[in-house]
């Protein structure tokens, strides 16, 4: 481990030498847009079979956990340009983009040698929304996204075996959406309150390989830009089946100064199954205005929600006609959210290099109030009243197209209480748990970008992370505390460009996880404090290629394999350490645009994931819960154009996840060690849209094939549900 960080530092003392040196020869830095393509769909495959449940080995060919690895970074603000494609070649906006003429030194995610994928406002068009922004991610490689079909109790959104609620960060205009030490599950986040419409752009950054990304990134990062206007105002309104409706007007026009941006975001839905209603309004309110030779966001965002949940019934129930599969499990279970966001962003005008800033004030209150297995048992509700603040500044030194450093700080500030009860037709009974959290994050980050050659570029960056994190257990007072964990994180990687339009590309990154509350001050009896825990991290490395071929041709594929200290997974509908993991998997992805054209495209890409305990705490539980193996996705988009603003769209798109497996919390060891494995899970989508001159309008149907499928299942009361 030691020889490890110390191969690190050398890297970092020579790249910041180097990058001084360079700085002689400063050269004024073009920043260039990239040209947004549009994204395609996909189609039907069956999967391998299952992989057996035998026992994890921390890694192939190593005896030492600590032969895993830490790697490279990147990330953009609000205003950064896009890193340039090479002319003639294919990079489609949802693609990994690193496919440039040479490696650009630039902020833009594309700029990274890793695994990057965008979702720009063209491939948002063509995207199914049915009131979740899990939708936004279905046609993206390697990603299984879905909502808990609960109401707004979350969104999770799963990346290399990991989800959004414990690997995966999630920011909003630098913004971090994930919240330590929920009561849900910590690193959980919530993004009902963001409409489709707002997004400027997506950039999805696989892997723990970016220095400007702390807590969470440990999958890889989320990172959402909204816009700052809009050519002009606008409404748009539609209904379907199951009482939905929704209205979506914009007031705003590019160009006004200060540039207005006021969205305002009302929706409804019944639902198919009783009490799945929910109901929602969302102003979104931004003004933007040049200053000091940059531009300021001020953005002022107001959320609130309530919603039925229609529980769940173990599927065999359902199958047998015991219980009717619309029925639900208890009509009082739902909740209720409000929430309201201040947030201040400052980015340079044009270009790159220079001061930027990002500052933010939160406050956050769901409720959520459920019944689970054994039927009849006492209802419960989770509640969460917080206040977090903090921001983001940093420097970023461009060098001419020879290099960059970026030189930055961050901090986060959480306070709030976070509290279990037991609830009878939502009446507060008993206390299950309470805490009042103060949380505190800060750290600093170095990031730089070198090119010693043309066809070769190498980024590296570290992050030193500081907590302090204050529990008090109200219901085990002897667990109160405070805890001071801190961690380096390093990261390294290169892409080399033999020839034009061919990248291959590698990183070594090490992530983390900040302690929760359940960790640091369990609330069950018997339980020990623990306030000397430190981050749980992860290492990853990976490897991998993408090429634009013959014009119309997009390939890419990625190696990667990871190793996880501390796995918190929800066993039974409680959080649970399950051990150290490893993680091993590869995606493949391929566009093809036929005759060139890109009014004509097809897709389709494959991921694969085996994701195992290394020492279990249950023995003979080695697969990791709720991890699909694979993950399939293809379809197709066409598009004409009959003049005279006359636009037909048509977006037809697949996807097939395979059933992730499951453990009882009860029985004979045999039948403890025995997986339980999900129903294999498909989707189509389609969507037509036609836009006249100033109008548009659409339709999109979804249809969910298998019977007794969902998108997501679990094991409740050792049933599958």
């Amino acid at each position: 481990m030691s020889r490890l960080h110390s191969t690190y530092r050398f890297f970092l003392y020579m790249l910041g030498l180097a990058v001084a040196l360079s700085a002689l020869s400063s050269v004024e830095a073009v920043a260039q847009e990239t040209e947004a393509a549009r994204p395609l769909e996909r189609v039907d495959v069956e999967a391998p079979e299952r992989r057996p449940a035998a026992r994890a080995t921390p890694e192939v060919g190593r005896g030492d956990e600590e032969s895993r690895l830490p790697t490279t970074e990147s990330s953009r603000d609000d205003r950064r340009p896009s890193a340039p494609t090479a002319t003639g070649t294919v990079g489609p906006a949802s693609s990994l983009s690193v496919v440039t003429d040479k490696p650009q030194v630039s902020l833009s995610a594309e700029s990274l040698p890793a695994q990057v994928q965008a979702i720009t406002p063209q491939d948002i068009r063509g995207i199914n929304f049915w009131g979740t922004n899990s939708d936004l991610f279905t046609q993206i490689a390697g990603i299984k996204s879905l909502t808990w079909g609960q109401g707004l109790i979350g969104m999770a959104i799963s990346m290399r075996g990991f989800n959004t609620y414990d690997g995966v960060a999630l920011f909003v205009d630098g913004v971090p959406q994930n919240f330590p030490s929920h009561t849900g599950a910590t690193g959980k986040s919530e993004i009902s309150w963001l409409a489709p419409e707002v997004i400027e752009r997506i950039e999805i950054i696989k892997g723990p390989f970016s220095a400007l990304y702390g807590d969470f990134a440990l999958a890889g990062v989320v990172n959402i830009v909204t816009k700052k206007s809009e050519r002009s105002p606008s409404l748009t309104s539609s209904g379907g089946s199951f009482g939905t409706f929704r209205a979506f007007g914009v007031f705003s026009r590019e160009t006004w100064v200060p540039t207005a941006y006021l969205p305002y975001d009302y929706y409804h839905i019944d639902g198919y199954r009783d009490n799945s209603q929910i109901k929602w309004i969302s102003p979104f309110n931004k003004i933007s205005v040049p200053i000091l030779g940059g531009i300021l966001s001020l953005r002022y965002n107001y959320f609130n929600a309530d919603w039925g949940a229609p529980g769940y019934w173990p599927i065999d129930w359902v199958k047998s006609g015991e219980v009717d599969r619309k029925r639900a499990f208890n009509s009082s279970d739902g909740g209720y959210m409000s929430r309201s966001e201040l947030v201040l962003n400052y980015a340079p005008a044009s270009g790159e290099r220079g001061f930027h800033a990002t500052l933010y004030y939160e406050d956050y209150h769901p409720i959520r109030f459920g019944t689970f297995l054994p039927y009849g048992s006492s209802q419960f509700a989770r509640q969460d009243d917080r206040r977090h603040w903090g921001g983001r500044v940093f420097y970023n030194l461009v060098f001419g197209d020879i290099g960059a450093l970026i030189v930055g700080g961050e901090t986060r500030q959480d306070s709030g209480e976070a509290q279990q009860y037991n609830t009878v037709g939502r009446q507060r009974t008993t206390t299950t748990y309470g805490y009042n959290l103060r949380l505190s994050n800060w750290a600093l980050f170095l990031q730089g970008q070198i090119k010693p050659a043309e066809y070769l570029k190498i980024v590296g960056g570290v992050r030193w992370d500081y907590f302090r994190q204050y529990f008090d257990n109200l219901g085990r007072p002897q667990n109160s505390g405070t805890g001071c964990p801190s961690i380096q994180s390093p990261k390294i990687g290169f892409v080399i460009t033999p020839t034009e339009n061919f990248n291959i590309f590698g990183n070594i990154g090490q992530g983390f996880r900040s302690p929760s509350n359940l960790e640091m001050s369990p609330f069950r009896a018997n339980s020990r404090s623990d306030f000397s825990l430190e981050p749980a991290m992860v290492r990853t490395y990976d490897i991998g290629f993408n090429a634009a071929l013959f014009g119309n041709l997009f390939l890419a594929a990625d190696y990667y394999h990871t190793y996880m200290q501390r796995e918190i997974r929800m066993v039974n509908n409680n959080p649970t350490v399950i051990g150290d993991t490893v993680r091993k998997g590869y995606e493949l992805e391929g566009k093809f645009y036929p005759g060139n054209s890109r009014d004509f495209s097809i897709f389709g890409s494959y991921a694969w994931v085996d994701a195992r305990v290394i020492d279990p705490i249950n023995p003979g539980q080695f697969l990791v819960p709720e991890v699909s193996e694979h993950v399939i996705k293809g379809g197709v988009s066409i598009q004409r154009n009959f003049g005279e603003g006359r636009n037909l769209l048509a977006d037809l798109y697949y996807q097939y996840t395979s059933g992730a497996p499951y453990y009882r919390s009860s029985g004979t060891p045999a039948a403890l060690a025995t997986p339980i494995f999900g129903p294999d899970f498909d989707v189509y989508n389609f969507k037509l849209t036609y836009t006249g001159t100033g109008w548009s309008s659409f339709f999109s149907a979804k249809c969910r094939p298998r019977e007794y499928s969902s998108d997501y299942t679990w094991v409740s009361n050792n049933l599958l549900v």
